[in-house]
């Protein structure tokens, strides 16, 4: 009788239960503390009780440019970025870890416009010993303690490997990408460009017969791993390689992100 009882109660007790979130969700939760209530099987819930979409309507078969213009905070994570100094390029074709980013994620955690922006700007020193430039970041997530950090650290390699890294050339810039109706992360104060003369770019360079670009960098993994200790990827592991560019993502070096999530979870 017991049993009879339980086996009709069974789906009722299972429609009780929420789904859980998406893996994912917990590398934004853990991520940036704070910033979030929590998150559901559907929506991540800000602080502020705003619930932002995992998933958003688009078409069912897309290239991948238009995924960059449309991906939402699921795309986020559909390519792990492959962290520490024992990645092995070149990277897959079209494989840009990062790259695929909701603009409305960003725009609601660092603001969405300039003045918005700019209110949360800091000045600090990068690599005070040895480069002692200036640059301008936010505060948000404590983005600007995170890049003096790192370039306190890149003070302590040898001259022949720091070079690389001393001349900035710049954060904060209000812009989109070149080429295309996307922001560029350096609009939130989140991303910096170093050694540019040392740098390579895919825009520079002529494509091959299948689209791919021939891969290249000259940037010391020593610099690139100090960078992502402190919340950084680089850009140097795309495809689309922009091997200057570094941007605050500590999703995507959280240790349950940096490897792919089951396509059914996505």
């Amino acid at each position: 009788m017991i049993g009879l009882l339980l086996a009709l109660l069974t789906p009722f007790l299972a429609e009780s239960v929420p789904p859980p979130p998406p893996p994912f969700a917990q590398c934004l939760l853990e991520a940036y503390p704070g910033a979030f209530q929590g998150a559901t099987a559907e929506h991540l819930i800000w602080k502020d009780g705003e619930r932002m979409p995992w998933r958003t309507d688009k078409p069912d078969m897309m290239g991948f440019q238009e995924l960059l213009d449309l991906a939402d905070l699921s795309d986020q994570f559909s390519q792990p970025y492959p962290i520490g100094a024992a990645w092995q390029p070149p990277p897959a074709q079209n494989v840009d870890p990062g790259r695929l980013r909701s603009e409305a994620f960003f725009r609601k955690m660092y603001g969405n416009s300039a003045d918005a922006v700019e209110r949360t700007v800091k000045r600090v020193v990068w690599m005070p010993q040895t480069s002692k430039s200036k640059m301008r970041v936010t505060s948000v997530n404590d983005v600007h303690l995170k890049l003096e950090a790192v370039g306190r650290a890149l003070d302590k390699l040898p001259a022949k490997i720091r070079t690389f890294a001393q001349t900035p050339a710049g954060v904060f810039v209000w812009r989109q990408i070149k080429g295309t109706q996307r922001l560029s992360m350096h609009s939130f104060a989140i991303a910096v460009d170093v050694g540019v003369k040392y740098s390579d770019y895919w825009r520079w360079n002529t494509p091959a017969a299948d689209g791919s670009y021939p891969y290249k960098n000259r940037f010391p993994m020593e610099i690139v791993e100090i960078f992502e200790e402190h919340g950084f990827i680089w850009g140097g592991k795309w495809a689309h390689y922009d091997t200057m560019h570094f941007e605050y993502r500590p999703e995507l070096l959280h240790p349950k992100c940096v490897k792919a999530p089951k396509s059914a979870d996505l």
